[in-house]
């Protein structure tokens, strides 16, 4: 390998993991939303949203299965929410905060 090529690829290693920590929970190659396109742009708001559905998933796991459709439900309901933040004037914000607030109601759970 020419020196180039080495150097590359150990670029590449050293960024691979740092690409995929600015990733978030879902496929960005299939966001339709805008608020889903700005979290796939957005390290801060796609590691919130890693930090939200790795809390939601454990959460969901230690219920009884009579509570998982309801919480199932609610989530539904909060994706709803989380994604009318495209009339905000401050989307960002707006989705950033609907995260924090999502994420601290499962934690009291």
């Amino acid at each position: 390998m020419t020196k180039i090529a080495l150097t590359l690829l150990a670029a590449g290693c050293l960024t691979a993991p740092l690409v995929q920590a600015s990733n978030p929970s879902f496929d960005c190659s299939k966001a339709t939303h805008e608020a889903e396109l700005l979290i796939c742009k957005d390290a801060d708001l796609a590691a919130l949203d890693r930090s939200l559905a790795e809390l939601y998933a454990t959460v969901l796991k230690n219920l009884p299965a009579s509570e998982q459709k309801t919480l199932k439900a609610e989530q539904r309901g909060w994706v709803k929410g989380r994604d009318d933040c495209w009339k905000s004037a401050d989307q960002h914000g707006c989705i950033k905060a609907e995260y924090q607030a999502r994420i601290n109601e499962l934690k009291d759970r």
